[in-house]
């Protein structure tokens, strides 16, 4: 019985030894499952990173290659513009020939010569002719009646013009005009009988003589007063012109020979310079001159206006350190103003041997106190460059140029001023980039 019991025992343990080995052979393999299942979990979830890390990395490729092809572009646009400075030196425009023709831009080369003449600059004033001045007056004493308007200060007259009639019906000796046609009348008559019957010998040689003295001086008398105007003598402007005074009312009583306005001939001017007296040795050598006035733009000169020395004063003006020299000359065009003051550039003979390189007036650009004009390249017409220079005399018209140009420079005249804003314009930056 022991034996059994033993024996059963010892199966027992035997069973349960088998049963650890079998538990501990399926807690492997379970562990091994879980650990196959946990790997595959965790491929697959790497696999679906990595799918999507590639995704990003190719989404950050392609933001890549639009900054490379922005970049590519803004590079090209910086090169282009780096080169358009690289060929623009500063100062320097670049102005198509097609934009200069249609300002009318001109250039043209600058030689040293010796046209350029010494100059003396000073004031001066514009004055109407002495000779230039007609004055109106009354044929015949009486009371002045204006015709209209045209007896006005600054009204333009033409020669025999009728300005005024003049009435003397109300003083004792009558009307003088009225007196003087009908002895008119009547000398006449009687002189055309007079000549027909000379020719037949029924009057005498002496009787026709007289007759004609008589209508002669009826008729001088008779024109000296002008034909009359409702019982009046008419009053005329003796040559076309402006009035520049007026001497009389409407209504007002004048005697003969009084007078009634002033009239200026047209295109008779007179210029008065007053040169300081410490040039006074130099007025000897003085030729011509330029003026420039306060009411136009332009310079004229004196020599196209048919402009003729008059005099050279020799004392000072009372009161002044001036010495007057003055010029008469014709303004037909009427662009000067009597009574206005000017810049007057006298002109002096030129010395012998000097020579200079002078440019058009309006070839020179002032910009902050510095002088400069611009010369066309000579390789490309359509590039200008800026030229500081230094200044000389002027006669209105040029300037001396002592320094910064050369002989044959081809400088810009007309047009310069057009020129210097397309330059200043297009300074301006057009656009910028942010980086």
């Amino acid at each position: 019985m022991r034996r059994r019991a033993g024996g059963r025992v010892q199966h027992i343990h035997i069973s349960m030894k088998i049963n650890i080995f079998l538990i501990s052979i399926l807690s492997v393999a379970l562990a091994t499952s879980c650990s196959k299942g946990d790997s595959h979990k965790t491929h697959d979830h790497d696999g679906h990173n990595h799918e999507a890390h590639g995704h990003n990395h190719e989404g950050h490729n392609h933001n890549h290659h639009n900054h490379e092809a922005q970049g590519h572009d803004e590079d090209e646009d910086d090169a282009d513009h780096d080169e358009h400075e690289e060929a623009l030196a500063p100062g320097d425009i670049h102005f198509p020939d097609a934009e200069a023709e249609a300002i009318g831009l001109r250039a043209d080369a600058i030689h040293a010569d010796g046209t350029f003449a010494p100059v003396i600059r000073c004031g001066g004033v514009i004055e109407a002719q002495a000779a230039g001045n007609l004055t109106i007056v009354a044929p015949q004493a009486g009371v002045v009646s204006i015709v209209d308007r045209y007896l006005a200060q600054g009204a333009f007259l033409n020669k025999g013009q009728c300005v005024a009639v003049i009435s003397g019906q109300a003083i004792q000796d009558g009307d003088a005009a009225a007196k003087a046609k009908a002895e008119y009348d009547a000398a006449r008559s009687d002189y055309e009988r007079q000549a027909k019957l000379v020719a037949d010998k029924i009057v005498s040689e002496r009787e026709y003589e007289a007759a004609k003295l008589r209508y002669a001086n009826a008729r001088a008398a008779y024109e000296a007063l002008g034909s009359s105007a409702d019982g009046g003598a008419k009053v005329v402007s003796p040559a076309s012109g402006h009035v520049v005074r007026v001497m009389a009312e409407h209504g007002q009583y004048v005697s003969a020979g009084q007078a009634i306005a002033v009239v200026e001939r047209c295109g008779s001017k007179r210029l008065r310079a007053d040169v300081p007296e410490r040039h006074y040795a130099k007025l000897r050598n003085v030729v011509s001159a330029n003026i420039r006035t306060s009411v136009s733009d332009s310079t004229f000169r004196l020599a196209d206006m048919g402009g003729r020395l008059i005099s050279v004063g020799v004392s000072v003006g009372d009161g002044t350190s001036y010495v007057p020299v003055t010029f008469d000359f014709t303004d037909d065009g009427e662009r000067l103003l009597s009574g206005s003051s000017a810049s007057v550039y006298l002109i002096l003979k030129g010395e012998k041997g000097r020579s200079t390189l002078a440019v058009p007036n309006e070839a020179i650009i002032e910009s902050q106190g510095l002088h400069f004009v611009y010369v066309r390249d000579i390789h490309d017409s359509d590039l200008y460059h800026r030229r500081e220079v230094t200044l000389g005399q002027t006669d209105g018209l040029r300037t001396e140029i002592t320094k910064g140009l050369a002989e044959g420079d081809v400088v810009v005249g007309h047009g310069a001023r057009r020129l210097h804003l397309a330059g200043a314009s297009s300074a301006i930056p057009a656009h910028s980039h942010n980086h």
